[in-house]
This record gives structure tokens, sequence and C-alpha cells, in this order.
């Protein structure tokens, strides 16, 4: 692999939160691997950094917008096309709802080397991941407010989720946050349907936690440790369930306080 020598600027929290996580042990000899396919923006910066500190991996690969292969100057992170994908261990695939929209990458430039998802090329990626032998597959595909309102969103969806679903993956979970609107910018049609998202956005009910993108990030590595097998789909409500037992956990956990009165 090429060494890295300043492609991009790096966001320097985003460093300081890698560079002091633990370096996972190697599993049975071979090194753990989890490819980030969708590394834009803040969720892809939550990603990156939850598998990072927390994920348990030896190695993340980030997917590239090229034909690059090589370390991007962060401990345990490198970045690889498709087409030469290292041996992997797990998948995450994030969509990308709306590749034109300003804030879709981040502002400061850290993720000008990485691959952007689309619907149209979620197959293609996971059938890559899959080929390198990932055997766990989590994908984050958002939808807006108004298809989160029935139970019709706990199932897959569209001819891709069912092709990925058929490929042979021991576990494969999808996630389904609310789809928030950008700014209101771009093409007319653009406008409107911004416009029409963050409206939808403001009308979800209480019920709908509104999940940030570390939270989401955080139920997306939880569920690659996991051994579940199987397809599972969960909406907004569900992964905000899942947050609040982890939260639960964690307080019954830690060591009650000595009173020393």
């Amino acid at each position: 692999m090429l060494g890295y020598a300043g492609l991009m600027p790096l966001d320097p929290e985003f460093a300081m939160r890698t560079a002091a996580s633990d370096v996972p042990r190697a599993n049975r000899g071979q090194p753990r691997r989890l490819l980030i396919a969708g590394a834009v923006g803040r969720l892809g910066d939550a990603l990156l950094a939850e598998a990072l500190s927390r994920g348990g991996y030896d190695e993340v690969v980030a997917l590239a917008d090229g034909d690059a292969t090589m370390s991007l100057g962060v401990r345990g992170l490198t970045l690889a096309p498709a087409s030469m994908l290292p041996r992997l261990d797990s998948v995450c695939i994030a969509q990308t709802l709306d590749p034109q929209s300003p804030d879709a990458r981040s502002f400061h430039g850290r993720d000008a080397p990485f691959a952007m998802v689309t619907r149209d090329s979620m197959l293609r990626i996971a059938e890559a991941a899959c080929a390198a032998g990932a055997r766990r597959l989590v994908l984050v595909d958002p939808l807006p407010v108004w298809q989160q309102l029935s139970q019709l969103h706990l199932g897959l969806s569209n001819e891709t989720e069912l092709q990925i679903a058929g490929l042979p993956f021991n576990g494969v979970t999808v996630l389904r946050p609310l789809a928030q609107g950008g700014p209101v910018v771009g093409s007319w049609l653009q406008r409107i349907a911004h416009l029409y998202l963050s409206l939808q956005f403001l009308m979800a009910p209480r019920s709908m936690p509104t999940l940030t993108t570390a939270q989401v990030a955080r139920v997306a590595i939880d569920a690659l440790r996991t051994d579940e097998s199987g397809i599972r789909v969960l909406g907004v409500a569900q992964i905000g369930d899942l947050l609040t037992k982890r939260a639960d956990k964690q307080a019954n956990t830690e060591p009650a306080a000595i009173d020393r009165t």
C-alpha cells in the first residue's frame, strides 16, 4: 500500500479520537477488517469514529471514490476500491440519499477520497464485499417519516435489498433512520424534495426518536458485533429501543458510588 502524504485534511477531533483508541488483537492470526462504504458526511464521520474506537477491528477500510489503495494517516484506517478489497469480516453500507446536496460531504474535505453510495451501487458493493469474505452486513438506508408510520418499512422494501439479502451473508441488518431534508438549494425539483422532507421530519410523532448520526453509528457497529443470523430490519423506533436498552445495560453494570459520609 502507498503511504499517505496529504491528500486530504483530517478533522482534528476525529483524528484525536481514533489515535487514542486501543489496537485490537488479530483473530486466529488473521486481521479482522471492516469495510465502510459511504463514509461521507456526518454519518460517515460517525461510522468511522465508532468503528475505529470501539469496533474491535484491526483495520477499517473506507471504500474509495476511484482506484486508489493506500493508508490514510490514521491508525487502522485504509482506502480501497471495490475491485481491490482485502480479506473482510464485515461490511457496512450507508446510502447517500442525495449526492447532489451541498451537505452530502463534510465541509472540511476529509471524505473527498471516499465513495458515495447510491441505491444503484449498493448491490455491486455488497457482492464485492461478499466475494472478499464478509459474512455480516449492515445496510443504513434512511426513510422519510411518512414511510415509517406503518409496519411496511420493517420488511425489505425494494428489489436491491431483496438481492442483497440473497447473498451468502450470515447476518444482514437493515437500519432505517429518518431521512432528513437538507438545505433548500439546487434546482426547483431539488428544492421541493428538500422542503418536503424537512416538513415531514418536523411532523414526526413523539414516538419516533430524533437520532443523532453518532447514535445510528453506534447501533450499526453494535449490529456487526453480534452473532445473530438471518435478516433484521429496524426502523427509527426500533433503533431508539436498542439505544435505550444499551444505556440501561451500561447504567446497571457501572460500579455503584461509594458513600463515604
